[in-house]
């Protein structure tokens, strides 16, 4: 299974400078909840972005062609995307898709889930979040939080 995971303010940033454009400590615990344990997947700038490398409890994967100087038991380095997404479509366990934007817009061709913090501010932003295809993808829940709201998305048949 490939799920994409993203915030996106009222006016649909999801980045300013290679970084979140916000500080919602209970955004950010959702993201850290839902993906525990999990295997996530992020381009090289959004590597190059994280404060904690590799994510903690995760098994982390990073797409690029430039290589990494990172050695990590919890790290792996690809440089064949379509190759990490077949091998997970064909699974049982659950791939998350945390960013950057080129691999959000690539990977939402082959996703099956979505998961979407809707924060209810406006923020300025350099990076936007592509609109989602209605006719592909169905709400199937909500959560509500103080200052945004999840849905989940499955990809409609």
């Amino acid at each position: 299974m490939v799920t994409l995971i993203w915030a996106q303010s009222k006016n649909n940033a999801i980045g300013l400078n290679g970084h979140l454009p916000w500080d919602i400590k209970e955004e950010m615990q959702h993201f850290v909840n839902y993906t525990r344990g999990k295997t996530v997947l992020m381009g090289r700038n959004t590597w190059n972005s994280l404060k904690l490398k590799p994510l903690p409890k995760r098994k982390n994967i990073v797409v690029t062609t430039k290589g990494i100087d990172f050695i990590h038991e919890n790290l792996e380095i690809v440089d064949n995307l379509e190759k990490v997404i077949k091998d997970f479509k064909n699974s049982d366990e659950e791939l998350i898709i945390i960013g950057g934007k080129q691999i959000f817009d690539y990977t939402i061709n082959f996703a099956d889930r979505l998961v979407v913090s809707y924060i209810f501010d406006d923020y300025k932003g350099d990076l936007f979040a592509s609109e989602i295809d209605k006719k592909k993808f169905k709400v199937i829940g909500t959560k509500d939080f103080s200052e945004f709201q999840v849905k989940i998305y499955e990809r409609a048949l």
